[in-house]
Protein backbone atom coordinates (compact mmCIF):
# COMPACT_ATOMS: atom_id res chain seq x y z
CA UNK A 1 0.00 0.00 0.00
CA UNK A 2 3.10 2.21 -0.06
CA UNK A 3 2.07 3.26 -3.58
CA UNK A 4 -0.59 5.62 -2.24
CA UNK A 5 1.37 7.20 0.60
CA UNK A 6 0.96 10.91 0.96
CA UNK A 7 -2.70 10.99 -0.04
CA UNK A 8 -4.82 12.25 2.82
CA UNK A 9 -8.59 11.90 2.71
CA UNK A 10 -11.55 12.62 4.93
CA UNK A 11 -13.48 9.47 5.70
CA UNK A 12 -16.52 10.31 7.77
CA UNK A 13 -15.27 13.12 10.02
CA UNK A 14 -11.82 11.59 10.27
CA UNK A 15 -8.98 13.08 8.22
CA UNK A 16 -6.25 10.50 7.78
CA UNK A 17 -3.83 9.08 5.23
CA UNK A 18 -5.54 6.83 2.70
CA UNK A 19 -3.36 3.85 3.50
CA UNK A 20 -4.47 4.11 7.17
CA UNK A 21 -8.12 4.28 6.08
CA UNK A 22 -7.69 1.02 4.16
CA UNK A 23 -5.48 -0.72 6.74
CA UNK A 24 -8.22 -2.85 8.34
CA UNK A 25 -9.70 -4.09 5.05
CA UNK A 26 -6.23 -4.85 3.68
CA UNK A 27 -5.35 -6.88 6.78
CA UNK A 28 -8.61 -8.81 6.61
CA UNK A 29 -8.02 -9.41 2.91
CA UNK A 30 -4.56 -10.87 3.58
CA UNK A 31 -5.94 -13.09 6.35
CA UNK A 32 -8.78 -14.37 4.14
CA UNK A 33 -6.45 -15.05 1.23
CA UNK A 34 -4.11 -17.02 3.49
CA UNK A 35 -6.97 -19.12 4.78
CA UNK A 36 -8.29 -19.64 1.24
CA UNK A 37 -4.86 -20.92 0.14
CA UNK A 38 -4.94 -23.49 2.95
CA UNK A 39 -8.42 -24.68 1.98
CA UNK A 40 -7.44 -24.83 -1.72
CA UNK A 41 -4.39 -26.97 -0.90
CA UNK A 42 -6.57 -29.42 1.01
CA UNK A 43 -9.21 -29.45 -1.74
CA UNK A 44 -6.54 -30.53 -4.23
CA UNK A 45 -6.11 -33.67 -2.14
CA UNK A 46 -9.85 -34.27 -1.72
CA UNK A 47 -11.97 -32.19 -4.14
CA UNK A 48 -15.20 -33.80 -2.98
CA UNK A 49 -14.82 -32.84 0.70
CA UNK A 50 -18.07 -31.02 1.38
CA UNK A 51 -16.79 -29.47 4.61
CA UNK A 52 -13.89 -27.84 2.77
CA UNK A 53 -16.16 -26.73 -0.06
CA UNK A 54 -18.49 -25.10 2.46
CA UNK A 55 -15.52 -23.37 4.14
CA UNK A 56 -14.28 -22.13 0.79
CA UNK A 57 -17.72 -20.76 -0.06
CA UNK A 58 -17.92 -18.95 3.28
CA UNK A 59 -14.40 -17.52 2.95
CA UNK A 60 -15.06 -16.37 -0.60
CA UNK A 61 -18.30 -14.70 0.49
CA UNK A 62 -16.35 -12.86 3.20
CA UNK A 63 -13.65 -11.93 0.66
CA UNK A 64 -16.30 -10.53 -1.69
CA UNK A 65 -17.79 -8.49 1.15
CA UNK A 66 -14.35 -7.24 2.24
CA UNK A 67 -13.34 -6.33 -1.32
CA UNK A 68 -16.63 -4.50 -1.78
CA UNK A 69 -15.91 -2.51 1.38
CA UNK A 70 -12.44 -1.59 0.13
CA UNK A 71 -13.78 -0.57 -3.26
CA UNK A 72 -16.52 1.52 -1.62
CA UNK A 73 -13.94 3.32 0.51
CA UNK A 74 -11.79 4.01 -2.53
CA UNK A 75 -14.78 5.25 -4.53
CA UNK A 76 -15.76 7.50 -1.62
CA UNK A 77 -12.24 8.94 -1.56
CA UNK A 78 -12.00 9.28 -5.34
CA UNK A 79 -13.64 12.71 -5.63
CA UNK A 80 -11.41 14.01 -2.86
CA UNK A 81 -8.30 12.62 -4.55
CA UNK A 82 -9.38 14.14 -7.88
CA UNK A 83 -9.79 17.49 -6.15
CA UNK A 84 -6.38 17.22 -4.47
CA UNK A 85 -4.77 16.41 -7.82
CA UNK A 86 -6.42 19.41 -9.50
CA UNK A 87 -5.17 21.68 -6.72
CA UNK A 88 -1.68 20.24 -7.01
CA UNK A 89 -1.70 18.89 -3.46
CA UNK A 90 -0.69 15.42 -4.68
CA UNK A 91 1.63 14.44 -7.51
CA UNK A 92 0.61 12.83 -10.77
CA UNK A 93 2.42 9.68 -9.64
CA UNK A 94 0.30 9.53 -6.48
CA UNK A 95 -2.83 10.12 -8.53
CA UNK A 96 -1.97 7.27 -10.93
CA UNK A 97 -1.16 5.03 -7.96
CA UNK A 98 -4.60 5.76 -6.55
CA UNK A 99 -6.23 4.92 -9.89
CA UNK A 100 -4.27 1.65 -10.01
CA UNK A 101 -5.44 0.85 -6.48
CA UNK A 102 -9.08 1.36 -7.54
CA UNK A 103 -8.57 -0.84 -10.62
CA UNK A 104 -6.86 -3.49 -8.48
CA UNK A 105 -9.76 -3.47 -5.99
CA UNK A 106 -12.27 -3.87 -8.83
CA UNK A 107 -10.28 -6.81 -10.27
CA UNK A 108 -10.01 -8.47 -6.86
CA UNK A 109 -13.75 -8.15 -6.34
CA UNK A 110 -14.51 -9.65 -9.76
CA UNK A 111 -12.03 -12.46 -9.12
CA UNK A 112 -13.57 -13.35 -5.76
CA UNK A 113 -17.08 -13.23 -7.23
CA UNK A 114 -16.00 -15.54 -10.08
CA UNK A 115 -14.39 -17.98 -7.63
CA UNK A 116 -17.50 -17.90 -5.45
CA UNK A 117 -19.71 -18.74 -8.45
CA UNK A 118 -17.36 -21.57 -9.50
CA UNK A 119 -17.31 -22.98 -5.97
CA UNK A 120 -21.10 -22.77 -5.77
CA UNK A 121 -21.33 -24.70 -9.07
CA UNK A 122 -18.87 -27.32 -7.80
CA UNK A 123 -20.84 -27.66 -4.58
CA UNK A 124 -24.07 -28.00 -6.56
CA UNK A 125 -22.45 -30.64 -8.77
CA UNK A 126 -21.44 -32.69 -5.73
CA UNK A 127 -24.90 -32.25 -4.23
CA UNK A 128 -26.46 -33.44 -7.50
CA UNK A 129 -24.20 -36.50 -7.55
CA UNK A 130 -25.06 -37.25 -3.93
CA UNK A 131 -28.78 -36.84 -4.63
CA UNK A 132 -28.51 -39.16 -7.64
CA UNK A 133 -26.66 -41.75 -5.57
CA UNK A 134 -29.32 -41.54 -2.85
CA UNK A 135 -32.08 -41.90 -5.44
CA UNK A 136 -30.32 -44.90 -6.96
CA UNK A 137 -29.99 -46.52 -3.55
CA UNK A 138 -33.67 -45.92 -2.84
CA UNK A 139 -34.57 -47.44 -6.22
CA UNK A 140 -32.39 -50.48 -5.55
CA UNK A 141 -33.99 -50.85 -2.10
CA UNK A 142 -37.48 -50.63 -3.59
CA UNK A 143 -36.60 -53.21 -6.24
CA UNK A 144 -35.19 -55.54 -3.58
CA UNK A 145 -38.38 -55.14 -1.55
CA UNK A 146 -40.49 -55.91 -4.63
CA UNK A 147 -38.33 -58.92 -5.39
CA UNK A 148 -38.75 -60.15 -1.84
CA UNK A 149 -42.53 -59.80 -2.10
CA UNK A 150 -42.54 -61.61 -5.43
CA UNK A 151 -40.37 -64.40 -4.04
CA UNK A 152 -42.70 -64.70 -1.06
CA UNK A 153 -45.78 -64.96 -3.24
CA UNK A 154 -44.39 -66.97 -6.17
CA UNK A 155 -41.84 -69.22 -4.49
CA UNK A 156 -42.31 -69.35 -0.74
CA UNK A 157 -46.12 -69.64 -0.78
CA UNK A 158 -46.12 -72.57 -3.24
CA UNK A 159 -43.39 -74.31 -1.21
CA UNK A 160 -45.42 -73.86 1.97
CA UNK A 161 -48.53 -75.08 0.16
CA UNK A 162 -46.62 -78.10 -1.16
CA UNK A 163 -45.30 -78.76 2.34
CA UNK A 164 -48.81 -78.53 3.77
CA UNK A 165 -50.13 -80.84 1.04
CA UNK A 166 -47.32 -83.32 1.74
CA UNK A 167 -48.09 -83.19 5.45
CA UNK A 168 -51.81 -83.74 4.76
CA UNK A 169 -50.95 -86.58 2.41
CA UNK A 170 -48.65 -88.14 5.03
CA UNK A 171 -51.34 -87.71 7.70
CA UNK A 172 -54.00 -89.25 5.39
CA UNK A 173 -51.63 -92.09 4.52
CA UNK A 174 -50.94 -92.76 8.18
CA UNK A 175 -54.66 -92.72 8.97
CA UNK A 176 -55.28 -95.15 6.09
CA UNK A 177 -52.50 -97.42 7.25
CA UNK A 178 -53.79 -97.31 10.76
Amino acid sequence: MSTIKGITIELGANVQPLNKALEDVNKKSRDLQGELRQVDRLLKLDPSNTTLLAQKQKLLAEAVQNSSEKLNRLKTAQSEVNEQFKKGEISEEQYRAFQREVAKAEQELKGFERQLNETAKATDTWKDKLDKAQTSLKNVGAKMTDMGKNLSMKVTAPIVAAGAASFKFAADLQDAMG
